[in-house]
Order: C-alpha cells, then sequence, then structure tokens
C-alpha cells in the first residue's frame, strides 16, 4: 500500500506520456501569438477579455477546451497536437454535439428538433458563449429546413457568427482572424444564400473563405477542415457559370490537400465535379485515375450503404486529438498504485467526493485535480502533448515525423527526427525518451536493429521486461497513446520473431482496455486504428479467418466513422487476402482492385506496390491499373 507523498512510485512513464502544465500551454499560446505580431485583444476578440488571456498566457488558469481550440484555430492551426483530459460532463456535451449533427446531416428534423430540446443544449457544461454559437446554427438549419425560412435562417447564423466577432463585416474578411469553427458558420452562411437564390454573392463570399483559409490556416489539419468544404458549394456555382478553368483549377487543388491528410469528406463529390469540368474539355491522365479512384470508393461506400459523399458526417470537425477522462486516468491509476480512497483523498478532498470525482458524479477543481495527479506521481495535466517544447511548430514536426514512421518513409523521418533533436531541449529527459524511442521505430523499421533488441528497448520504457505484460495487474494503468504505442511495438517484435500468439494476447487486451472506456474508439482514434489494423493483419497469418474479418469491418468503420482514409486500404486489402484464403477468389479480386485505387488516392504507395506484387503472385498475371 502506498502512504501519503512518502511510498510514491518514482516513474512518470508508468502512463508512458509527457504531461503539459497550464504554464505550458500558455507559453504556446503567447509564443504562437508574437510569432504572428498579434495583440491580445486582436486573438481573444469576443472569446474573452485580453486580461483573462493574459492569464492563461501566464498559466494562472487554464482555458477550456472548446476556448483552446478557438485560440489555436484562430492562430492558424489544429488543436490535434495534445491528448486533452475532460471531465465526463464535457464529453457528454461534444457527444450530443455528435449526435446533433449527425441529425443535421440526416435531415432528420424531427431527431434535431428533440435534441435541441435537451438539456444539453443550453446546459453551460464547457464554455457559455461557445455553447450558445453552436445552438444559434443549429437553430437556423432548423428553421430553414424545417420551416423554409431561409431569411430567418441567415439572421440567425448572422446572430452566431456576431457572439464571438462582433461587428464582423464578410467583406473584410482579411483583416479578421477567424477559427476553422466560426469558418464554419460562415459557410452555413453561404450556403443558405445559395438556397435563397444569392448566387452571386455566394459566390463572392466563397472566394474570401477559400483564399482566407488557404492562406491563413498555415497548418495543413486546419486547412482541411475549410478549403475543400469552400470548394464543394463553389464548384457547381462555377460549372452553371461555364467558369471551367477556374472550377479544375480549384477542385484539384483541394482534392490533392485531402489526398494528402487522408481525409475522405468531401472527397468523392469534389472528384465528381471536378471530371464533370474535365467532359467540357480534354481528359489525360490524371482524370483517368481520378475515374478509377473514385469508382472504387464508390463501390466501399455502396457496400457499407453510406452516402457517396459521406454526408453523415459533412458537418463533424474531425481530428486527431485524442481525449482522455478525469474520473479514468484518476481511479485507474489509484488502482495500479493500490492506493485507496482513504489515503489518496487525505489533504486533499473528503473520500466520499474523491468517491463521486471516480465515478464521475462530479468534476474535480483545478486545484484538487493537481493535488491528485502529484500524489500519484503522474506526470499528467489537462492538456498532454507528447514533447516537453512550448514552441507549437515542433509540436506539429513531430506530428509529421509520427506520419513519416507510419508512411515507411525513412529518409523523410531521419530528416525530422535530426532537426527535433537540434530544436528540442535535450536536457530533458521527456525529450530524450520521446526522439529515442522514435529513433527506436526508425532503425527497426530500416533493419538496422534486431526484432529483440527493439523489444527489450519498447520494454525498457515500460518496465515490463520479461514477458510482465502477461501480469494481470500490468494492466492496470491508464493506456495513453504512448502507452499503447510502446505495447504495440512489442506485440509487433513477437509478430515478426513467429510468437504470434503473443502479440495477439498484447493487441487484444490493447483493444479490450480501449472498448472498456467510455470514450468512443473514434476519439481515440489514433490508438485504436493502430492496434485494429495490427490484430486483423495477425488473425490472418494465424488462420483465424473469422477474426479477421471481424477487425476488418471494425476498421473500415473506424475509418468512416472518423473520415479517415488512410487506413481503409489497408482493411479493404486484408479483407481480399482473407477471401482468397477461404476460397472466395472472385470476391478476392474485387477487393484487390478497391484495395489498389484506394491506396494510390491516399499515397500509401508500399501498400501499392504489395499489392500489385500480391495480384501477379495469385491470378498469375501483370495488370494495368491505368
Amino acid at each position: 500500500m502506498l502512504c501519503g507523498k512518502a511510498v510514491k512510485r518514482s516513474l512518470n512513464l508508468v502512463l508512458g506520456e509527457i504531461g503539459m502544465t497550464n504554464k505550458r500551454i500558455g507559453e504556446i499560446l503567447y509564443n504562437l501569438r508574437t510569432q504572428q505580431k498579434l495583440g491580445q485583444e486582436e486573438l481573444c476578440r469576443g472569446l474573452c477579455s485580453a486580461a483573462t488571456l493574459s492569464r492563461y498566457e501566464l498559466g494562472e488558469r487554464v482555458p477550456d477546451r472548446l476556448l483552446l481550440n478557438m485560440l489555436i484555430q484562430r492562430l492558424g492551426k489544429a488543436a490535434d497536437k495534445m491528448a486533452t483530459i475532460l471531465y465526463i460532463e464535457e464529453y457528454q456535451y461534444l457527444l450530443w454535439k455528435k449526435q446533433v449533427l449527425i441529425a443535421v446531416s440526416r435531415e432528420d428534423m424531427a431527431a434535431l428538433s428533440r435534441l435541441l430540446e435537451e438539456p444539453q443544449a443550453l446546459q453551460i457544461k464547457i464554455n457559455e458563449t461557445l455553447q450558445q454559437q453552436f445552438y444559434f446554427q443549429m437553430k437556423a438549419i432548423l428553421a430553414d429546413r424545417k420551416e423554409g425560412d431561409v431569411a430567418k435562417s441567415i439572421e440567425l447564423l448572422k446572430k452566431a457568427v456576431e457572439l464571438t466577432m462582433p461587428g464582423f463585416g464578410f467583406d473584410k474578411m482579411q483583416r479578421y482572424l477567424i477559427s476553422t469553427v466560426e469558418m464554419q458558420i460562415i459557410l452555413n452562411l453561404a450556403e443558405q444564400m445559395i438556397r435563397g437564390g444569392q448566387e452571386k454573392e455566394a459566390v463572392d463570399l466563397l472566394m474570401e473563405i477559400a483564399e482566407y483559409s488557404w492562406l491563413h490556416y498555415n497548418d495543413k489539419e486546419a486547412k482541411v477542415k475549410i478549403y475543400p468544404k469552400a470548394i464543394k458549394l463553389l464548384a457547381p456555382l462555377l460549372i452553371r457559370e461555364k467558369r471551367y478553368v477556374e472550377c479544375l483549377y480549384l477542385s484539384q487543388r483541394a482534392i490533392e490537400l485531402l489526398r494528402w491528410q487522408g481525409v475522405l469528406y468531401d472527397l468523392a463529390e469534389l472528384m465528381e465535379d471536378y471530371l464533370q469540368c474535365c467532359a467540357e474539355g480534354s481528359r489525360g491522365e490524371k482524370e483517368a485515375q481520378y475515374e478509377k479512384q473514385l469508382q472504387a470508393l464508390k463501390e466501399v461506400y455502396e457496400e457499407y450503404g453510406v452516402d457517396v459523399h459521406l454526408s453523415e458526417n459533412a458537418m463533424l470537425h474531425y481530428g486527431n486529438q485524442e481525449i482522455y477522462l478525469v474520473d479514468e486516468v484518476i481511479k485507474m491509476s489509484r488502482t495500479d498504485r493500490a492506493v485507496s480512497q482513504e489515503i489518496l483523498s487525505e489533504d486533499i478532498c473528503t473520500p466520499e467526493t474523491l468517491s463521486r470525482i471516480e465515478s464521475g458524479k462530479r468534476a474535480p477543481n483545478t486545484r484538487n485535480f493537481r493535488a491528485l495527479m502529484e500524489k500519484l506521481d503522474v506526470n499528467q495535466d489537462y492538456y498532454n502533448g507528447r514533447l516537453d517544447t512550448d514552441d507549437f511548430l515542433l509540436l506539429e514536426s513531430k506530428k509529421e515525423l509520427d506520419r513519416a514512421i507510419s508512411l515507411r518513409n525513412w529518409k523523410e523521418a531521419h530528416k525530422l527526427l535530426d532537426e527535433l533533436k537540434l530544436k528540442l531541449d535535450m536536457n530533458s529527459e521527456l525529450n530524450r525518451q520521446t526522439l529515442q524511442a522514435d529513433e527506436d521505430s526508425i532503425l527497426f523499421g530500416e533493419g538496422k536493429m534486431s526484432a529483440q533488441e527493439f523489444r527489450i528497448a519498447c520494454e525498457h520504457i515500460l518496465k515490463c521486461e520479461h514477458e510482465g505484460w502477461k501480469a494481470e495487474n500490468f494492466w492496470q494503468p491508464f493506456l495513453t497513446d504512448f502507452r499503447v504505442e510502446m505495447l504495440n511495438n512489442i506485440a509487433a517484435t513477437y509478430r515478426l520473431d513467429n510468437q504470434k500468439e503473443k502479440a495477439i494476447f498484447i493487441w487484444e487486451h490493447i483493444l479490450k482496455q480501449l472498448d472498456k472506456s467510455k470514450v468512443k474508439l473514434s476519439d481515440r482514434y489514433n490508438s485504436s486504428i493502430m492496434v485494429i489494423g495490427n490484430l486483423t493483419l495477425c488473425y490472418g497469418e494465424v488462420g483465424r479467418m473469422k477474426e479477421c474479418l471481424e477487425m476488418c469491418e471494425k476498421g473500415i468503420s473506424l475509418c468512416f466513422e472518423t473520415g479517415r482514409g488512410v487506413r481503409m486500404a489497408k482493411f479493404v486489402g486484408a479483407k481480399a487476402e482473407a477471401l482468397y484464403l477461404i476460397n472466395k477468389k472472385e470476391a478476392c479480386l474485387r477487393y484487390l482492385k478497391q484495395a489498389f485505387y484506394l491506396s494510390d488516392l491516399v499515397f500509401t504507395n508500399k501498400l501499392n506496390e504489395y499489392i500489385s506484387n500480391y495480384y501477379i503472385k495469385h491470378y498469375g498475371k501483370e495488370t494495368s491499373w491505368y
């Protein structure tokens, strides 16, 4: 048993993460703002007072998630570089918000009306102004699609914009700092103008939105949320005006942005518009490729009963920001350390209060949350990044490094790793450990480190030498994304050493823990999709085809739910291989072709090469894919 601070476990990386204090979050905001030479009033206008922003930047207060995201977005960035710890009530509001958006996209106005009458609609869970803004936005949609009152809808949307951008002038957009959330409302306004017959005004506004999002959102994760949506609305108007060259240029730029980011939302519709423009002129190699890729995309959509334009999720602000819950982090950390509620709560709160916190019935105040984290020796705060830095650009570089590693682009990965080593404070143990883990992954991927050496390195980080992961109590700590990554690496080495049952044991236990959480797998996408993908592969290798196909379906559904396409080609390819092994060769061939075109669509070139070789090996001939 642990007794107070005297017996704290000295292992910040038991959870395998880098904590990010509220002071560090403030420094990130301050640095981003001053790098862009912006004043406090300019950044926070309509969101909070300059004095409040100053307290955030000094680390005296912590912004709520909605507000922090808005501030970061106004600075042209996406807030997906940090995991967020939320109270259960905050997370329940986000789940409610997702239900609302799904109702909108399904044109289910009865469900929307019902949801807007629920307590979550105006009950303040996170941020009063931003929750009210979303409420007005949804009431505007209801006014149009249920009441048929476009004028009322436009007025409500303008009211929503005015809440956070008082005095906003649509003809002077470039003078404002506009978040992607606020820009989505302006996009809704442009859509209503089209529905109300104001097409010329809508074209001008959409051109403004496209230019703003392309120039101001310098983070591709932010840019991809708005630019393609603007072009999707704009393209049909340009086609009607026979402005084909302009439409082709804008559509292709939007398509390539979506492809590079591996995002499915809006992709099929933009490709259709592009090909329609091409029908008015000559078609070349690019157009032939798009046609094949679009057809494969449509086939997968049709099989899974998904609208080809992914309208079900069209308004969702997708992202890779992982979510943890306060009650789960505290309870699992306490259980792992075998600490009673009485001991942990001593000098912080009553045991009864702690019990309510752990059950999600009560949110701890900031002081108590930090005191509990400190007493448990858990290096976690409300926002957690993988690096110990106040430079957001380095968090972006880390994200690019993760992408390069996942795509096995070792040359790019080495380049990014070397740059991070030069720019980060390598006296920080956390930075050293994070980058060492990345370097080990690269060396292992290149074949310069053996599976056993790589496994030992990962086990050292998790303190689970000698197959410690077999013990039941090993699975008690909360699974952060870093811990999942290290466990995934260990499992991958067992698979390569032909100890596949050990690998499956680890991956099944990770997935079991993720499934037990109140957080949906879609809100822990990176962790979930990696494990599901590896389980799919390993089940296939050991002949467990039923489980393999089940994992394929789970993975494809998760890709649709999140609008992410990079992994979809892998699941479709794995499905093809499983079907071949159970002697369904015609079905295999169909899915194999889909997998090839989908992988080409989102630039997973290694998979393309594998599929081509698999086709030749099993069907005895080469094929002309295009």
